[in-house]
């Protein structure tokens, strides 16, 4: 019954005579241009968000639902004997009581299909599938074919794209598979939000079934038909808004498709470049950026529409990566189009915009916005609109409201730029949840948080993303699969909530994962034989790192999975333990103990070592699989090499970078790992990054295309995200490994402080804890002097450097007892109590 007709999206818009609509200044360098120069602490524009800009201020859901037909035809599709191409059929009967002067009507979900008021069809479309979008709206213009009564909308659809969120509530499921559709009528010209007269509701009716002919009249009688599957409003949860699903929302007037904790800012762009005239005429570009009294933005053109190669465009360049969307506001009597392309890099947005070119039609005097997204440059080209001036376009960011309680500063300029870079990932990454990224793949990843939210939990002290990203990461109980479908992600969840304990003591928290973490861990113990060796049994997708030999069933992945599930059976254990259920927590020891044994029997090479990969090696590491005895060997066979190698074949991401440095400097060779944090993490820093990117090497492409051949993900290119979380680890180290930091029981009950120069003059910071910020001063002068600011309810073991064995150590001016540690280099402390602390040793 479909029309052989397929036309793209920007062709789609022009076929209908319009577009799909859509919300501190600081001087950054260009990637190619060199390093970036930017006050630090101006680098995050969202740093101070006030209530009244909180989403749940701003807006208030929309009423239209998501729905679609029920029975078999909400099955899985195919392999369950439903064809993917199936038509359904949908049917609102609505009452008009006057003829609205303009009336439009919006369709989303479907990736084909025709629409019918009253019996005669009103529009037709079919979109060319955009991987990265999702579902897309089609709008019209329906006032001549409403009458006043009763009226019909019924509309023909197939199953439109699929999405690439993970969530298990029922209108996630059924978006993912694109089996959604929403509609409305609504009295009033393109682009402008009002009141429905008719929306998609479970009060219409739907079938799969074939229909006779006439079932798209008013006449026609429905009666036998099954009402539609009402799966909620629009932007009823917040897993509607993950991983691109909704992003084609945007041309839904009045869709945020924004959680109601999350905030709105504004943000002007820093400069206008490539300001091309085209077939028409620019005024005023600079305008966009606040620096132009000469009047607003105005753009001519020599007829309605022109086309995208001759029409006039800006890029806009804010800066920073920034979260959000392109806000336009329209200071004109006629509506204007605009298309509008986003990238990490100029690069990006001029040759393969992750989104896409995305048309975007103003209304006139009114606002319309770009779809979410992650970027720091877009370009816009104006189309449409024969004269329009622009009150502004510039980004209506969106970011979660915290508070920047931990902080770091050092003698070195660039460490401390590092820290907060590390820290602005990691805030970007929290959204609607927290995200490996928040342009690919907006989406929760166990790995990605494990690193991220140690920057979180040290930097922000977050709860509320951080509790909601873990139980929606292991799902409901239940647990029948591994987080992510990643048996090491699984294990990463384990010690993740092991880490956010030890930050926030939080019982509450624990006790209402208790039973799926005993769940977790016995599904994790179906992936061993008989020997007590990861061997994936449950067919999962095993994963370690974005590098050869790192993400499929092999030697590498399965050896550093079996250390990833040894911590993980060993800090679940720990967490068992607190919960008084010992039973579990001594079986789970005992697994603990029985992989440990198994990886020395059957892993360790003749050399020593788990060979000679960085990252199998450094997990032997931080696991505490690798004895002692064997870090000589490891560091001689492997992590010696770090920071050494001209060119690596072997990639490895700064995810599993983290726990690289993090591993050289349990084995005591912090120094080195610094000197490799200098050149990886510093290296993204000279070459421009305002955010740390998901795959990078020195010895990498370092021209002003940088962007095309960065490598992560089993791909290199602009799909490659330039704000990724498990790339902030520097952030973590340096609070761990600099200021000494480490929490050894519940809520920093007990905390161990071993800070540490490594040849820094000095440094200084804090970390959020329950009771206060816990803050640690060091600088050498002619002899170490720390200083700790201990909040009440803390006890903390102070480990210091001294000149000799027995040297006495001060505190406050005051003889104080210490035991001697690391071969008598240094002594440790106890400090209690409220109070500030200096410490010496003479």
């Amino acid at each position: 019954m479909f029309m052989n007709r397929v036309i793209g999206l920007f062709s789609l818009v022009l076929f209908l005579g319009a577009g799909l609509p859509a919300v501190a200044q600081v001087p950054m360098g260009n990637p190619a241009n060199g390093p970036t120069k930017i006050p630090d602490a101006k680098l995050d524009p969202a740093r101070m968000l006030a209530s009244s800009q909180l989403e749940s201020v701003l807006h208030k859901p929309l009423p239209e639902q998501y729905i679609w037909t029920g029975g078999a035809s909400s099955s899985m599709g195919r392999r369950n004997g439903v064809d993917h191409s199936m038509a359904h059929y949908f049917r609102g009967v609505f009452e008009v009581h006057s003829i609205p002067a303009q009336a439009t009507l919006y369709v989303a979900g479907p990736r084909e299909a025709t629409i019918y008021v009253n019996g005669k069809e009103v529009g037709h479309y079919q979109l060319v599938p955009q991987a990265h979008m999702g579902i897309r709206v089609y709008a019209c213009e329906v006032a001549k074919e409403l009458h006043v009564g009763k009226n019909v909308l019924a509309i023909e659809g197939l199953r439109g794209p699929r999405a690439g969120n993970e969530a298990w509530d029922n209108v996630s499921r059924h978006l993912r598979r694109g089996k959604v559709l929403a509609a409305m009528i609504v009295p009033a010209a393109r682009g402008i939000a009002a009141a429905p007269i008719v929306m998609s509701n479970g009060q219409w009716k739907a079938t799969a079934q074939a229909v006779p002919q006439g079932w798209q009249n008013a006449s026609f009688n429905d009666a036998s038909w099954p009402a539609a599957d009402d799966l909620g409003g629009i932007e009823s949860s917040i897993d509607l808004f993950q991983a691109n699903a909704d992003a084609g929302m945007y041309a839904w007037p009045g869709y945020d498709g924004i959680s109601p904790f999350l905030a709105h800012y504004s943000l002007d762009a820093m400069k206008v470049s490539n300001v091309f005239a085209g077939v028409g005429t620019i005024k005023n570009a600079q305008a966009i950026t606040g620096g132009s009294t000469a009047g607003e933005l105005t753009v001519l053109l020599p007829k309605e529409h022109v086309s995208l190669q001759n029409a006039p465009q800006v890029l806009l360049d804010f800066g920073r990566e920034v979260n959000g969307r392109l806000e336009l506001q329209s200071n004109s009597n006629a509506p204007a189009e605009v298309t509008v392309q986003y990238g990490e890099s100029e690069e990006e947005a001029l040759n393969e915009p992750y989104l896409g070119i995305d048309p975007v039609y103003i209304p006139a005097h009114g606002t319309a916005y770009g779809p979410k997204s992650a970027f720091r440059y877009a370009i816009v080209r104006f189309v449409g609109g024969r004269e329009t001036e622009f009150k502004t376009i510039r980004l209506d960011g969106i970011a979660y409201p915290v508070k920047y309680q931990g902080s770091f500063e050092s003698s070195d300029p660039e460490l401390n730029k590092m820290w907060t870079i590390g820290a602005y990932t990691a805030h970007l990454c929290m959204q609607d949840d927290i995200w490996d990224a928040p342009k690919r793949d907006r989406n929760r990843w166990m790995g990605d948080l494990d690193v991220s939210g140690r920057t979180i939990d040290d930097v922000f002290g977050d709860h509320f993303l951080m509790q909601d990203t873990l139980s929606r990461l292991i799902g409901p109980a239940p647990v029948k699969a591994h987080v992510n479908r990643i048996p090491g992600y699984s294990a990463f969840w384990v010690s993740g909530e092991k880490m956010y304990y030890l930050h926030t003591g939080s019982m509450k928290q624990l006790e209402s994962v208790h039973t799926r973490l005993v769940q977790l861990l016995n599904y994790m113990e179906k992936d061993l034989n008989q020997q007590n060796m990861f061997s994936d049994l449950t067919h999962a997708w095993p994963f370690v790192d974005w590098s050869p030999e790192m993400n499929s069933y092999d030697a590498q992945t399965r050896m550093a999975t079996q250390f990833e599930y040894y911590a993980a059976f060993k800090d679940g254990a720990y967490l068992l333990r607190i919960l008084h259920d010992d039973k579990n927590a001594q079986t789970f020891e005992e697994k603990a103990d029985a992989l440990k044994t198994a990886a020395q029997e059957h892993m360790l090479d003749a050399k020593g070592s788990f060979g000679d990969r960085w990252q199998p090696n450094a997990y032997a590491v931080i696991s505490g699989v690798a004895n002692k005895n064997q870090y000589a060997a490891i560091w001689r066979n492997s992590l010696s090499d770090v920071g050494h190698v001209k060119y690596n074949p072997y990639i490895i991401t700064p995810y599993y970078n983290f726990y690289v440095v993090t591993a050289m400097a349990k084995m005591g060779h912090r120094k080195a790992a610094l000197n490799w944090i200098r050149q990886y993490w510093g290296g993204m820093v000279q070459e421009g990054a305002t955010s740390f990117w998901e795959g990078y090497d020195p010895t990498w492409y370092k021209g002003s295309n940088f962007h095309a051949s960065l490598q992560a993900d089993n791909m290199s290119g602009y799909n490659v995200s330039l704000a990724h979380g498990w790339s902030s680890g520097v952030t973590p180290w340096l609070m761990t490994q600099i200021l000494g930091i480490r929490p050894t029981a519940g809520g920093f009950a007990k905390v161990d402080i071993r800070p540490d120069l490594l040849g820094l003059k000095w440094a200084r910071g804090g970390e959020p804890t329950p009771h206060g910020v816990l803050s640690v001063s060091i600088r050498n002068n002619n002899g170490y002097v720390t200083t700790i600011g201990l909040p009440s309810n803390v006890v903390a073991k102070v480990s210091v450097p001294v000149p000799m064995a027995g040297a006495t150590v001060m505190v406050n001016g005051k003889p104080m007892t210490s035991t001697p540690v690391e071969g008598g280099k240094r002594a440790v402390v106890v400090l209690s109590g409220k109070g500030t602390y200096t410490v010496t040793s003479h």
